[in-house]
């Protein structure tokens, strides 16, 4: 099991959750910051120590580079892998779980023939990895399963992806996510993990979401591959993620995206070494889980969250007339909740370009940039299934009057 749940002992020194916690980040004073779950956000205590790193690096590139560096990735790997309760034989650090799943699904040995099995809930980084590399490959199909709403139990997850499977007998590798993103459903993974074993199908958990936010035993859900990031839940410096490889199902064709010096030097040192790069987000892992155990660990920590999250959504619901995806309660994130964005004249029904290409049409994001420029209120507005939602995060600087504030800025703009 993962050491996530941390040292449930009394911490005196511990600012109170909500305004005095907020002091310890670094988040623009005022801002209503209800957005965790995209990029994280990093303890002012943590920001610190990665300068001082920086700085070392500065002093001498080469002593950092040709030994500290490695001394202290060994340190990072064991802090890591003891926090997911796994060996440090077994994982590697990168830079993000988009890049976990290129690595695998552009080391696979695909054949004529074969097919990768993605879902409507998978994210969009991913859809694109995979249809992108199926593009390049002769005779390679990508397969996508829809799941729809509203979900009325496990079972009806595992009962269509036995049918998909049984339908598509060529698919070879399955992406699932833990916690699905935008639409935070906890997926039964270790289920869907023994079906597609089951099929000879192998598996990649994306699990962008889970560290810091669910406690999990990745050798019991048993999936070839399981990724996660560090910088969302765990207060690490970004960008920060490990992928996990299955000790009990090897396979000699994973290798990392970069070929570099130490190659034939087994797998830590080729993940560990891709050329010069910023590896202090890597070694500052240590202060993250560091911090995030001396707060309270997952016990306080998402216990805090998850009771705000779910006081504050049925006071959004009653505000605007909505009801949050219909899911069962054992399968919905801790720290995160999906609702649809009410009606918004002039808004939610305007069809015009936006001029910036980052939005690329996405309507959603161009009404999160409204509501950020001129509420100072940073929320994610995704689209599920054709329609806009309000993806909100919980985290232990939030408290009520966060969303009291997000509820009546989209109340006023409803009114238009």
């Amino acid at each position: 099991m993962s050491k996530m749940a941390g040292n449930n002992e009394t911490n005196t020194d511990v600012p109170v959750f909500g305004d005095c916690i907020r002091k310890e980040f670094m988040l623009r004073e005022n801002s209503v910051f209800l957005n965790h779950g995209s990029y994280g956000s990093m303890p002012r205590c943590v920001h610190q120590r990665q300068v001082k790193y920086l700085e070392e690096i500065e002093h001498h590139a080469d002593i950092w580079f040709r030994y500290n560096l490695y001394e202290y990735l060994h340190s990072a790997y064991k802090k890591v892998a003891d926090f997911m309760g796994v060996s440090s034989d077994d994982i590697f650090l990168l830079q993000n779980v988009t890049k976990a799943v290129n690595t695998v699904v552009k080391s696979y040995p695909f054949k004529k023939g074969d097919a990768i099995m993605i879902s409507s809930f998978t994210y969009g980084a991913v859809g694109v990895t995979v249809r992108s590399l199926v593009a390049r490959l002769e005779d390679v199909a990508v397969h996508s399963m829809n799941i729809t709403f509203p979900i009325s139990s496990e079972d009806s997850i595992v009962d269509q992806v036995k049918l998909f499977l049984q339908e598509h007998p060529d698919i070879k590798l399955a992406i699932f996510d833990h916690i699905s993103s935008p639409t935070s459903v906890v997926m039964p993974v270790k289920r869907l993990t023994e079906l597609c074993h089951q099929h000879n199908v192998l598996v990649l958990i994306d699990a962008a979401h889970v560290p810091g936010q669910l406690d999990v035993n990745i050798q019991d859900i048993d999936a070839d591959f399981y990724t996660g990031n560090l910088h969302k839940w765990v207060f690490c410096p970004r960008s920060c993620a490990f992928i996990w490889m299955n000790p009990r199902r090897q396979h000699s064709w994973f290798k990392p995206l970069v070929t570099s010096a130490y190659d034939n030097d087994g797998l830590w040192y080729a993940f560990t070494y891709e050329g010069t790069k910023d590896d202090t987000p890597y070694i500052c892992t240590i202060d993250g889980i560091d911090y995030y155990n001396r707060i309270g660990g997952m016990e306080k920590i998402v216990g805090y969250n998850s009771v705000l999250l779910k006081k504050g959504v049925e006071y959004l619901e009653e505000k605007w007339g909505v009801k949050r995806l219909q899911i069962p309660e054992h399968m919905e994130a801790p720290n995160l909740r999906v609702l649809p964005l009410p009606s918004l004249p002039g808004l939610t029904d305007d069809e015009t370009q936006f001029p910036y290409e980052v939005f690329r049409g996405q309507k959603g994001l161009r009404i999160q940039k409204y509501i950020l420029d001129k509420y100072d209120i940073q929320v994610a507005i995704v689209s599920v299934a054709d329609t806009l939602m309000v993806r909100i995060a919980a985290q232990v600087y939030n408290t009520m009057e966060d969303f009291i504030k997000l509820g009546d800025a989209v109340f006023e703009l409803m009114k238009g």
